[in-house]
């Protein structure tokens, strides 16, 4: 998909461009200050300005300050709850986590883990940050028991879909840390795959000694 496509390949507007193109402005300003010089001691109005807008348009596109460095959640967790819903006949939730984590690996290694140490970077040690982080978890925990509740048909808080999405979210959670990071980047870059498919191995199958075959899907 170009710049200039939405999500269905449909051709977007002058303006609509415009606004992807401010976006992807802010995005990228935000990203280098905080990584240079950290999360707190970077203003809105040093990033609008940056970006060459005004500082009240940031909060057009992103309410918070926060919403800056976690500006992909609600795609990642889209990608995530639709991966769950459309996994292939004999396959688990389990299956369609691990297999998503391991594709995004094998398409980019080095793409992957630059993006993590970025991320960990910038979160470091501000309490906000960290809080936004544990918020995000929660709220992928919650769209993943919704989903699964929903296929199994049991109420959203019950305990087998609320405890499963829990071990499911903390997969990708662990993937995302910076032990993980640190891990695979130790490693030559043509060994960077097998380092995360080592992590993602035994992640996969401490988990699934208590959820492997739940909702696993008919053949």
């Amino acid at each position: 998909m170009s710049d200039d496509q939405d999500g269905d390949g449909t051709r977007l507007s002058l303006r609509e461009r415009k606004k992807l193109l401010t976006r992807q402005a802010l995005i990228g300003a935000a990203e280098e200050m905080f990584a240079e010089r950290g999360f707190d001691k970077v203003t809105v109005a040093e990033i609008a300005d940056a970006a060459n807008v005004a500082a009240k348009t940031v909060f057009v596109y992103f309410p918070t300050k926060e919403d800056l460095v976690f500006h992909g959640e609600d795609e990642v967790l889209g990608t995530l709850v639709e991966r769950i819903r459309n996994r292939p006949a004999g396959h688990t939730p389990l299956d369609a986590v691990a297999d998503m984590l391991g594709e995004a690996m094998t398409t980019s290694p080095d793409g992957a883990v630059t993006e993590l140490d970025r991320l960990h970077r910038t979160v470091g040690d501000s309490a906000g940050l960290q809080a936004r982080m544990r918020l995000m978890w929660e709220h992928f925990e919650l769209a993943v028991a919704a989903e699964l509740a929903e296929e199994t048909g049991e109420p959203p808080y019950a305990p087998r879909p609320r405890i499963a999405a829990a071990q499911l979210v903390t997969i990708y959670r662990t993937m995302a840390s910076p032990e993980v990071a640190a891990y695979i980047g130790a490693h030559p870059e043509n060994r960077r795959r097998k380092a995360f498919s080592d992590w993602l191995g035994v992640a996969r199958k401490m988990t699934g000694e208590g959820i492997a075959d739940y909702a696993k899907r008919a053949g």
